[in-house]
């Protein structure tokens, strides 16, 4: 058995006021229940370096059922690995996992024969807090802060690469990207957001076995896509994937059209990633068909230059463009297919928005569609990084803003609100002027210009044929 570290109140910068009180009081009722009682893993990480977590996850020897029966407001989720939510007002939910050991190899269910794949298709093995902390992916994720003396308990060397600023798999990293192949995504995000280097022998072994991540389930690698352009290091961990090859291997299109210097699209997919970064950093929410939008848009327009001359397609062949480059990649992440819809009609929409001003009549119609907003998100992104359209996207910026203004006395300024009204549409003198660009994309007749009414003539008196 491991003795762990043991870092005492007055040694570490964990205090109780930076934890949220609904956490606090799902660690005190398992403590008063007579069971242990842990915050873990990132909330832990996150405080020691003086930073406010996400989420608090808490780890417990109490078994689901005894959570489920300790708290009224909680439900039992997961199969592969499962765990408790304690749910609060606001759509707040406090995760409670029971400590669980490595399962055998006869436990995971493999149901593969030979040595050669470690893959854990099963994870529901209690154990202690030793094995718990071992079975974790990094070491700076191994860390506990205990409720009952207010010490943080260390059996996996956290705080000494916590000190280092290094990334370190708990044991060799062969094998821990081998039971999870996703790790290796998470190894570069938390290099990316924490600022810290990987130990070489991390870097090493992604380099060959970055092609396991074809064995991970399509839903948790897009969620892992999504999460750090959702929280503001999403450019610098693109980088890293980029540069360690796990982007070829989860979207090798996007790796040949931005993850190349010389591509022609990559500065502009860069750009628009700091942008995004930036946004978020001071307090802006994008939704994931903007994320979607920023990551699909690049290769809309290396299609587009690919399938016509100068970089020209015929407009009737747009949707046809949008249909080969994002339906194939959305079937391999397993979008939703409404997501999958958004994201298409929201690059579309781009033409109209930057090829029709709001004072024109087939602005009304634009303007009350569903995904306005969306598509208004990702020219703001793209005007900021090429630089064109600026003047565009401030006019249609203004509609909006003039018909989804944020509730009073907010300070976080939403990415994408409700599409507003038609009756918004009537724009000040200052932006009746056109901004003298070609669409970004060519517009079909329709959408260029008012569609003129058919006169049906009238047939003669009488209906019939004369006789």
């Amino acid at each position: 058995m491991t003795i762990p570290r043991i870092i005492p109140r007055a040694e570490h910068p964990i205090s109780r006021g930076y934890i949220d009180p609904d956490a606090l009081r799902v660690l005190y009722r398992l403590h008063r229940a007579g069971f242990k009682a842990y915050l873990v893993g990132g909330s832990v990480r996150d405080l020691m370096t003086g930073r406010t977590p996400k989420d608090f996850d808490v780890g417990t020897d109490a078994r689901p059922q005894e959570i489920r029966r300790l708290f009224r407001n909680s439900r039992i989720i997961g199969r592969r690995f499962r765990l408790a939510h304690i749910l609060f007002e606001g759509g707040k939910v406090v995760e409670v996992s029971t400590f669980r050991r490595t399962p055998e190899r006869e436990e995971a269910e493999s149901g593969v024969e030979g040595d050669a794949d470690l893959l854990i298709r099963s994870d529901n093995v209690f154990g202690s807090p030793e094995e718990d902390a071992v079975r974790r992916d990094f070491t700076i994720n191994g860390l506990f802060y205990d409720i009952a003396t207010y010490a943080v308990l260390d059996y996996v060397g956290g705080v000494e690469d916590l000190e280092k600023r290094l990334v370190r798999t708990i044991g060799d990293p062969y094998i821990r990207f081998r039971e999870d192949p996703v790790r290796m995504l998470r190894a570069c995000e938390f290099a990316a957001r924490l600022k810290f280097r990987m130990e070489p022998a991390v870097t090493q072994a992604i380099a060959e076995l970055k092609t396991e991540l074809r064995k991970s389930a399509a839903p948790r690698v897009t969620e892992e896509m999504l999460d750090p352009l959702r929280r503001g290091w999403g450019h610098d961990t693109y980088r890293l994937w980029a540069g360690s090859g796990l982007l070829g291997v989860i979207l090798p299109e996007l790796a040949e059209a931005a993850g190349r210097e010389d591509a022609p699209f990559a500065s502009l997919f860069w750009r628009m990633l700091h942008d995004l970064d930036a946004r978020s950093e001071a307090g802006e929410k994008a939704e994931d068909a903007v994320l979607l939008g920023a990551i699909f848009l690049p290769l809309v327009l290396t299609a587009i230059r690919r399938r016509g001359a100068g970089g020209r397609v015929d407009p009737s062949q747009i949707l046809l463009v949008l249909e080969n480059v994002v339906n194939p990649l959305a079937l391999r992440m397993s979008l939703p297919n409404f997501a999958t819809h958004l994201v298409k009609q929201s690059l579309y929409t781009l033409g109209a928005l930057t090829g029709t001003r709001p004072d024109q009549p087939a602005a009304r119609r634009l303007v009350a569609r569903s995904w306005f907003p969306h598509a208004l998100a990702i020219l703001s992104l793209y005007s900021r990084a090429s630089g064109r359209y600026q003047e565009a996207a401030s006019a249609w910026q203004d509609v909006l803003a003039r018909a989804g203004r944020p509730p009073a006395g907010t300070t976080r300024q939403p990415f994408a609100v409700q599409a507003p009204f038609p009756e918004a549409l009537v724009p000040p003198p200052a932006l009746l002027t056109s901004h003298g660009e070609p669409p970004l994309f060519p517009l079909p007749n329709e959408a260029a210009a008012p569609r003129r009414r058919r006169r049906r003539r009238r047939r003669p008196a009488g209906g019939g044929a004369t006789g």
